[in-house]
């Protein structure tokens, strides 16, 4: 399983204000959208337990965005897209094409990204721009991995 623990750890060795992470979700929020959707994976339980939606390297604009569960009221506009949260865009997702009633939703790059979770726990990435797909069948860890190398390098190039 994903060290949820370790990853905000790491997030903190970061310059302040690079990160924005909303607190935890309720419980009873996730029970909602599980009853609606089906049981969330645990990896992304565990990321709701711990944060409710965040935006990683926010230097000009957050290269990567993960997914909240939406909350009522929802937050104002200038806070968070409104349908940029796990159970409507996963909703949307299901809706779109056969064989993604176990993909969640949860999360966006700056190039348009839809990152999905499959059913084994892991990485795909559909390009909504271009509607194909980026990458397939990376184990989470790996991808976080990823992702936060490439939050460096936009960093390193802007000299932050």
């Amino acid at each position: 399983m994903f060290d949820w623990d370790a990853f905000l750890a790491r997030l903190r060795r970061y310059p302040p204000g690079l990160h924005s992470l909303w607190p935890p979700c309720p419980a009873e929020q996730i029970e909602a959208v599980e009853r609606e959707l089906g049981g969330l994976p645990t990896t992304i339980w565990e990321m709701l337990r711990r944060f409710n939606g965040a935006e990683l390297f926010c230097i000009m604009g957050a290269a990567f965005t993960f997914f909240r569960v939406s909350t009522v009221p929802p937050l104002p506009p200038s806070e968070w897209a409104s349908d940029w949260c796990i159970d409507i865009f996963t909703r949307e997702w299901r809706k779109a094409g056969a064989n993604r009633e176990r993909d969640w939703a949860i999360g966006m790059n700056n190039y348009g990204g839809l990152v999905l979770l499959d059913a084994n726990g892991n990485i795909k990435e559909w390009d909504t721009g271009e509607t194909r797909w980026l990458l397939k069948n990376v184990p989470f860890d790996e991808w976080i991995d990823k992702l936060m190398d490439e939050g460096e390098e936009i960093m390193a190039e802007l000299g932050v």
